[in-house]
């Protein structure tokens, strides 16, 4: 059955080369149509001289397809596939009638089968010798085939006499090429391994014919193939007393002189019967056979027992099927039977020199067998062996975080130790990088306590560091940051960036992972700045459809396919090559193809369709055979999904937060035959008639300096200051952060119950005594916990604080001072009573104080959005950050994972920007992407920044994961730019470059931006802006750097610098 699979994979291959070639054919003629008028050549040259050829329309192949098919069917009718509680077990390796058997009568065949199955050897010698099948050739075919039929009914006086009457074993017309040897190692190897091997897959793709024990078949769609786990089960699996092990003994002392050969033999795979024991991991089995071979003067191991003469035709020796299936007691008796003759020093230095030892070391390695690598490495395996991309054990286990298998190959052994500083050939990253670009902690804390030098750059100018900080492995840049030589470092890198061709913008910091590689693609070219008056929507609706999940936390395949039972075989293409055609009933859109397995960024990558009624499009996603001519009755299976239903209404305007789907795919007879997973977001058209696009707006203008942002207006408050603060995200806050410099505030708005933008940081309302949302509190009840006394006398013409004093349309001119018995509360039942009961809430129990409170805080009424455009100055420019929860943080605040219907949100905001914004400057920012996904598309005149924690603080979105992610998100949906935590700019601030060369804005936030020498690493590198607490002190800090550089520094801007520095002023 094995064989006709893999002749099927094969024909399959065949015809897939013909269907892709003939494929060039017509596109090239229809290319060549298009480029010459009149011509109209493709129809008639396709005709005569592409279809006539073999390749282009071969019927044979298809009419050899089915008879495999039909074969397989009728095969796997009738096997029982649990062979070995079969009672057919004694026939099943029992070979079809050989031709010498053609000429001798049914009853002599019965005879002489039912001779050899009672083990009745008389009976069979008067068989034969009544037997005339004619040439002695016939005659030996005959004796084989019975000797195979003795075999399997264990008659083992039936097998002696056959035996004396062979001359050889050898069976020309073997399928396989193989002898009765090889077929008894494999069928014990098939009915003796536990049921854990049964139902794994290999660890290794070995063709199917040489090794086919599964009882299904794998579809072509897992994203890595599975690692087996360590067998742990050897020693139990097969003793020298069981029935198979001695009857392998007693064929083998059996054989005579000239028969022996056959246990030297090797099959149309290139193995000898060595190689099938040790693949399988049956030790004693293993250790038989090299005993024999060993009295027998087969056991050549002067070179090892991984030398070519030992390699099968893939190059695999014993040695590496042992490692690859992951049984060390094996491995350890292979290498134990090299040493019969004893050890040399020879041997391990030969052994270094097979190249398929390294690569089986490296193997070992991914799969994490510890002792197999230890076994490996005193066996003098070279373990600084690399393949063809440069890469050795070391980074493999670097990679995958196999810290006992890097802590193995580091210590190395006598004879060699291993290199750390070996660089792969793509972007020259050395183990230490890897295990940075994949947050390997553990291998890179091992690797620098091994010496690993921290400040090496790769080939495009990055240390380790900045990979790590990129990539949001911050715990790895802190420990890097602390091993690392700034001026050393800064040195190195710049040696480095003057050899020709290494740019810092180019390949190594675009990958995503180490194994992501290319080392032929290159650079990618320079991104625009963002221009103004971006694609927005109209009057459709935009469906994003996203396969897998965004969910890192998650580990579900975008498609599963289910395992296909041998006895199904003819009846599938699911072990083909498989592609998922996503495509929409309903809405306009390209059908989009995406090969199995997905590539690991597809969940980023969403497919793009328009529609008027999101409520009647249908997603179709069809598996197709990937080779399949495109032809609509190729397709294996559907699932469809319909967004009317698909997810369940929670009622008016919200939303589950849970956004993952899984539907089933069907066949065309009806079985369900695997899932797809994806999720989906539609964004509604928005429509306000203050929306337009003029001519004199623009985003950014060149500007010298770095702008500073108001965090929360002056502030976020903190019990650990040492002067009192105003409440955060309040009035008095946002205009004396105004007075003292800031050019923005910026604050949080979210929705009340009746929809109406507030400002208000955390989701959850502790004041109220419970934890909740704001979402669950209409208007008056959230304005009552803090309410402000004046607030129905307020003429809300101008811009007015609390108590009806107006501000100077300068705010720098005049400080504002709130009436103290308004705003302060140290002593008084106010403050204590709060206190009290705000005690059981998750806020108040995790930090001890609630920001904006009494007592700790010199505190302010709750504001609305509408309050701040009407009360501050129209120079005051705003960075509103829409506070919408991603399904991680509902999950951390313990809350109900629903929320404000997305577009809903957006679209109240807007409304009310659009309302009162005027002249106004205004920026929108989100930790959600998708809410700056709605923000981009719903208008085109605000300006969108994409807020990323940066891998600061654990997320479960895989876009607000990293600084990288962040740049990928905003880059792809033509956002303005990102709103970084500052440490990752801090700990690497040449991260700011890549940022800004990618035409993005770059801003940082957070508590270190409260230090100004933290400030000025990230403005030295040409940061646009910093949200910062401590306004006044950080703006004296840039006013005396500024100051400190002098007039020639002001004034000369280079290209790069000139491109990146930007603020948000009107143009022209």
């Amino acid at each position: 059955m094995g064989a006709l699979l893999e002749l099927r994979a094969q024909f399959r291959n065949l015809q897939w080369f013909g269907e892709i070639n003939r494929r060039g054919f017509v596109k090239i003629t229809k290319k060549l149509d298009k480029k010459v008028p009149g011509i109209s050549s493709q129809h008639s040259y396709i005709s005569t001289k592409v279809d006539p050829k073999p390749f282009a329309k071969d019927g044979n192949i298809s009419r050899l397809l089915n008879d495999i098919n039909r074969w397989l069917s009728v095969l796997g009718d009738a096997q029982n596939l649990d062979d070995s509680k079969s009672d057919r077990s004694t026939r099943s390796l029992g070979r079809a009638s050989a031709k010498a058997m053609l000429n001798l009568p049914q009853a002599q065949l019965d005879v002489l089968d039912q001779a050899v199955r009672t083990g009745e050897v008389e009976a069979l010698k008067a068989g034969l010798a009544e037997a005339t099948v004619g040439s002695d050739l016939q005659m030996q075919s005959l004796l084989l085939n019975l000797l195979q039929r003795s075999i399997s009914a264990r008659s083992r006086k039936c097998i002696a006499h056959l035996l004396s009457q062979l001359k050889s074993l050898d069976e020309p017309d073997d399928i396989n090429g193989r002898n009765c040897i090889h077929r008894l190692v494999i069928h014990i190897g098939r009915t003796k391994s536990s049921p854990q091997d049964d139902d794994s897959v290999s660890a290794y793709p070995v063709p199917v014919g040489s090794h086919f024990t599964n009882k299904h078949l794998q579809p072509a769609v897992s994203s890595t193939v599975p690692v087996k786990a360590i067998n742990t089960k050897e020693s139990n699996l097969l003793s020298q007393d069981d029935e198979a092990v001695q009857l392998l003994i007693f064929l083998l002392d059996q054989l005579s002189p000239d028969q022996r050969i056959a246990l030297k033999s090797r099959d149309s795979f290139g193995r000898l019967p060595l190689h099938y024991a040790a693949q399988f991991g049956f030790v004693i089995i293993c250790q038989i056979i090299m005993k024999k071979m060993q009295d027998w003067n087969q056991f050549d191991s002067k070179d090892g027992i991984d030398a070519p003469e030992w390699q099968d035709l893939e190059g695999f020796a014993p040695l590496h099927l042992s490692v690859i299936g992951g049984h060390p007691l094996t491995t350890q008796a292979l290498l134990q039977g090299e040493n019969w003759q004893g050890s040399s020093e020879a041997k391990v230095q030969l052994r270094k020199t097979v190249p398929k030892s390294g690569a089986v070391l490296a193997l070992a390695t991914k799969s994490n067998y510890e002792p197999i690598v230890e076994m490996l490495v005193k066996a003098g395996v070279d373990i600084n062996w690399t393949d063809k991309t440069g890469e050795t054990a070391l980074h493999v286990a670097a990679r995958f975080n196999h810290v006992g298998c890097a802590r193995i190959i580091v210590k190395g052994s006598a004879s060699q130790k291993a290199d750390l500083e070996i660089a792969e050939n793509s972007y020259s990253w050395t183990p230490l990088h890897v295990a940075a670009v994949d947050g390997s902690i553990t291998v890179v804390q091992l690797l620098i306590d091994s010496g690993a030098d921290v400040s090496r750059p790769d080939a495009s100018g990055w240390t380790a560091k900045e990979h790590a900080a990129l990539r949001g492995h911050m715990d790895i840049a802190r420990l890097l940051a602390a091993h690392t030589d700034e001026d050393e470092a800064a040195s190195r890198v710049a040696a480095g960036m003057q050899q020709p061709g290494n740019s810092p913008e180019n390949s190594s910091i675009d990958e995503r992972r180490s194994n992501g590689a290319n080392a032929n693609s290159g650079p990618r070219p320079a991104e625009p700045v963002k221009s103004f008056g971006h694609r927005y929507l109209t009057n459709e609706s935009l469906v994003l459809v996203s396969l897998g999940s965004m969910d890192i936390r998650k580990t579900t395949d975008a498609v599963h396919l289910d395992r296909v039972p041998l006895t199904e075989a003819h009846n599938t293409q699911l072990d083909t090559a498989l592609s998922v055609v996503i495509s929409a009933n309903g809405a306009a859109g390209e059908a989009t193809v995406v090969d199995l397995p997905v590539h690991e960024s597809i969940a980023t990558e969403p497919v793009v369709f328009t529609t008027q009624d999101a409520t009647s499009v249908k997603l179709l996603f069809d598996i197709v055979p990937t080779y399949s001519g495109g032809s609509g009755k190729n397709k294996i299976g559907r699932a469809v999904a319909l967004l009317s239903s698909i997810k369940p209404t929670l009622g008016t305007q919200r939303m589950n937060l849970q956004g993952d789907v899984c539907v089933p795919i069907m066949s065309s007879n009806l079985d369900v035959i695997g899932t797809v997973n994806f999720n989906y977001v539609v964004i509604t058209p928005f429509h306000h008639p203050n929306m337009e696009i003029t001519s004199r707006q623009t985003y950014w203008k060149k500007m010298s300096s770095t702008m500073l942002i108001g965090h929360r207006g002056l502030g976020k408050n903190l019990t650990s200051n040492k002067s009192l603060q105003l409440g955060e995200n309040t009035l008095p806050s946002f205009i004396a952060a105004a007075n003292l410099g800031a050019q923005y505030v910026e604050f949080d708005v979210q929705l009340t119950k009746d929809h109406v933008p507030v400002i208000y940081h955390d989701f959850l309302v502790s004041e109220t005594g419970i934890d909740a949302p704001v979402h669950t509190l209409t208007l008056e009840q959230f304005l009552h916990i803090n309410p402000d006394k004046g607030r129905d006398r307020i003429h809300h013409s101008g811009p007015k604080v609390a108590n009806g004093r107006t501000v100077s349309p300068r705010p720098r001119s005049h400080s504002f001072t709130p009436k103290r018995s308004q705003s302060m509360g140290y002593a008084g039942s106010g403050h204590a009573e709060m206190e009290e009961r705000m005690k059981h809430t998750r806020d108040f129990k995790e930090k001890g104080y609630k920001a904006n409170s009494r007592g700790n805080f010199i505190q302010a009424p709750f504001a609305t959005l509408e309050d701040l455009f009407r009360k501050l100055p129209e120079e005051i420019g705003f960075n509103i950050e829409m506070k919408y929860p991603m399904l991680h943080e509902s999950e951390e605040h313990e809350m109900d994972t629903y929320a404000v219907e997305l577009n809903s949100f957006c679209d109240t905001v807007l409304s009310k920007v659009y309302d009162l914004a005027g002249e106004r400057h205004i920026i929108l920012s989100s930790f959600n992407p998708d809410i700056c996904l709605c923000l981009s598309f719903k208008q085109p005149s605000i300006p969108i920044l994409f807020l990323t924690d940066a891998g600061c603080s654990p997320v479960g979105d895989i876009r607000a994961s990293s600084l990288q992610e962040a740049i990928r998100f905003a880059s792809r949906w033509n956002l303005l730019g990102i709103v970084s935590a500052a440490e990752p700019l801090i700990n690497s601030p040449r991260l700011v470059k890549v940022v800004k060369e990618l035409g993005l804005v770059c801003v940082s936030y957070g508590v270190l931006n409260n230090d100004p020498a933290m400030v000025q690493r990230q403005v030295k590198e040409g940061i646009d802006a910093v949200i910062v607490d401590s306004v006044l002190a950080i703006r004296k800090g840039l006013t005396t750097a500024e100051s400190a550089s002098g007039e020639q520094t002001r004034t000369a801007t280079t290209p790069e610098s000139e491109e990146g520095l930007k603020t948000l002023e009107e143009g022209q």
